[in-house]
Formats: C-alpha cells, sequence, structure tokens
C-alpha cells in the first residue's frame, strides 16, 4: 500500500495547479475596447489534467488514511508469525512471496492474515 501511494504521487508531484497563466489583458490602445474573455480556461487538455491531481490527491488521502489506520493497530498483533506476515503486507509483498520467503504454504498465510484481523478488531 505504501509502494502504491509513492507511486500515485509521481505525477501529482509535476502539477503546479496555478500555472496556467492565460491571456494578457490590454490596457491601452484599440485592443483595451474590444470583449474581453470571461470566466476560466476552456483548454480541454488543462481540464483534465485538473481533474486527474484531484482525483489522485483524494486517492492518495484515503490510502494514508486506511495505512495510519493500519498502523495505529499494529501494538495489537500479537506472535512472530503474524508480526512479520503484517510487515511484509504493509511493504507491498504478495502472500505467495510472504509464503516462499517464511516456507509457509499460501493457506497458511491467508489464515494468519485473518488471525491478524480479528486481534486488530479486539
Amino acid at each position: 500500500m505504501v509502494a502504491t501511494i509513492e507511486e500515485a504521487r509521481k505525477p501529482v508531484a509535476n502539477v503546479d495547479n496555478n500555472s496556467y497563466i492565460g491571456a494578457k489583458i490590454a490596457m491601452y490602445g484599440i485592443e483595451a475596447t474590444l470583449p474581453k474573455a470571461s470566466g476560466g480556461t476552456s483548454d480541454p487538455v488543462y481540464t483534465e489534467v485538473q481533474r486527474r491531481v484531484y482525483s489522485l490527491n483524494y486517492r492518495i488521502k484515503e490510502y494514508e488514511q486506511k495505512i495510519a489506520e493500519v498502523q495505529n493497530r499494529i501494538p495489537l498483533v500479537h506472535g512472530d508469525r503474524e508480526i512479520e506476515v503484517l510487515h511484509r503486507l504493509l511493504n507491498g509483498n504478495s502472500m505467495r512471496a510472504i509464503g516462499k520467503h517464511m516456507k509457509l504454504s499460501s493457506t497458511t498465510i491467508f489464515r494468519v492474515r485473518k488471525n491478524i484481523l480479528k486481534q486488530m478488531m479486539k
């Protein structure tokens, strides 16, 4: 989950929300008498970028809240095996990779994960 947050932050980090400058407004001369544009930009690319940045920021916040909740409940987990599996899950390892590293079957890892959830819900 932490890796997912970092991956989602990459495209958002390079975007400046106030980087669009727009047209300059003439103050003198014949151009000053012409009608001025009102409202925001009608650039569809800019609008799409803004929409994606907003949705990515929203998703990043949701992920951070979920991870914070799990990290607050880590002290409730007891047992070396459970703690090891929990930390590996938080690092983004798959169930198969955890089972292979700990030399346990995937069904055992699923059982350990279920046990972790029970301990956290108490």
